[in-house]
């Protein structure tokens, strides 16, 4: 990377105490939970391993939005529900609903642009199990999702990720640049994800941020983020992080 690019990047960094007001979503129902988690998507990786994306999935922008994840309210905890069960099974641990969310057509047409196109569309599945029990007006939960993808996407760290497109890189360096750049210190804050892609090569696919669920509007800068309780990080010592020149499926994953 040139040096002028490094040195906006860390002045972009120097910057990022000075959190957004962005807006923020709150719960109605079964509030009682620790922490949301933010997954956003490497497009490039996401669509190269599994089932990869549809035909029409667009390659205008490499990271994507996959969802907002709360974790489990402390009432099924108090049950014996096992946490590996409520990722399973979400809000259908409260009843089965598959109801497709109400959103306006320019909500819609936004998610198309940076959500993952997958046979079944991924925005009604987050919805129905991550979203609908906890009383979220459905519009203002997936705009108020994009826009945290957006301010990710323009800071400092974002736009460092981007430049690694084609690369090689190392789990450690990564992490460790996340936390320079973002000024963040809590441990886990970030976890990687990563699958072979159809070449046997572990890609990116994922980032989940473990995030405070009241100071989402400070996404993606210090003062937003917990520490996950659960160790996900799934890449490698050294992974790639493609670009859209990786190989590239219009099926579904998995």
């Amino acid at each position: 990377m040139k040096r002028s690019v490094l040195a906006a990047l860390f002045l972009l960094g120097g910057c990022a105490s000075q959190a957004p007001t962005g807006p923020s979503i709150t719960p109605t129902a079964h509030t009682d939970f620790r922490h949301d988690t933010l997954a956003l998507t490497w497009q490039p990786g996401f669509c190269a391993t599994g089932g990869g994306c549809e035909w029409d999935q667009t390659h205008r922008i490499s990271i994507g939005l996959h969802g907002l994840w709360a974790s489990e309210p402390h009432s099924l905890e108090a049950q014996g529900v096992p946490v590996q069960e409520w990722w399973s099974k979400g809000c259908d641990l409260y009843d089965h609903n598959d109801t497709p969310p109400k959103l306006l057509p320019t909500t819609v047409e936004a998610l198309r642009g940076v959500v993952p196109h997958l046979k079944k569309p991924l925005y009604m599945h987050e919805y129905t199990k991550h979203a609908r029990c906890f009383g979220y007006d459905a519009d203002r939960f997936f705009v108020t999702s994009m826009e945290m993808r957006d301010r990710f996407a323009a800071s400092a760290f974002g736009l460092w990720l981007s430049q690694q497109a084609g690369f090689q890189v190392k789990r450690d360096d990564m992490l460790a640049t996340f936390a320079r750049l973002m000024n963040v210190g809590d441990t886990r804050a970030l976890q990687v994800r990563c699958e072979p892609a159809h070449n046997g090569q572990m890609v990116l696919t994922q980032l989940w941020f473990t995030l405070d669920p009241k100071k989402l509007s400070r996404f993606p800068y210090e003062g937003a983020y917990l520490s996950s309780p659960n160790d996900q990080n799934g890449c490698p010592a050294t992974f790639l992080v493609p670009g859209w020149t990786a190989p590239f499926v219009a099926d579904q994953r998995p």
